[in-house]
């Protein structure tokens, strides 16, 4: 077997470093990417939309008066946790599934000094939603039915519920707010 020469091995290394060098940003895309591509493949697809913000002075215009704890199903980059905790000085989680919008979140709040304002990673349709006085709903068109069953078996009478872009089907809501896209539906847990 002849020995190969300086240029061979040297062609050889570099082929193994591009390689290496391929998967490795294949791994970092996938690792950045991911969270934001994995709710199309859900059951119920909830893509990542910030809220606008008239819809977060929608929002706290009727927050006024509100009880808590309070929750917001599937919070984004956290915008609309921060301005209720710091709007009524309740204590605010958010959940969210994509880990960079939680960490991004948990920085906003830090940087924001909204210490009532938290953040967690968890799956809306298995976190408990009995502990909450107040649940905001930022959820899509083909959730909502499912969504309604699900609040209306763990939240207790006189829960307020705010729902943003979509109504919950088969609830009556108490108020709607009509303008434009932030349309809102306010509803009390019967």
């Amino acid at each position: 077997m002849a020995e190969l020469s300086d240029a061979e091995r040297t062609r050889k290394r570099r082929k193994l470093l591009y390689g290496a060098g391929f998967l490795g940003c294949v791994g970092v895309s996938l690792a950045l990417v991911g969270p934001f591509v994995t709710p199309a493949f859900r059951r119920h697809c909830l893509p990542y939309l910030p809220a606008t913000d008239r819809t977060i002075s929608l929002i706290c215009a009727e927050l006024q008066g509100a009880k808590g704890p309070l929750i917001d199903l599937g919070s984004g980059d956290g915008r609309v946790v921060i301005a209720a905790a710091k709007h009524t000085g309740l204590p605010s989680k958010g959940i969210e599934l994509n880990l960079w919008l939680v960490l991004y979140s948990k920085y906003k709040a830090l940087v924001t000094r909204t210490p009532n304002a938290s953040f967690n990673r968890a799956d809306l349709w298995k976190t408990s939603l009995s502990p909450y006085r107040t649940v905001l709903v930022f959820g899509g068109e083909d959730m909502m039915s499912d969504l309604g069953a699900k609040l209306h078996s763990e939240l207790t009478p006189d829960t307020d519920v705010i729902s943003c872009r979509f109504p919950i089907p088969g609830w009556t809501p108490v108020k709607e707010v009509e303008d434009g896209h932030n349309n809102l539906w306010v509803y009390k847990k019967q």
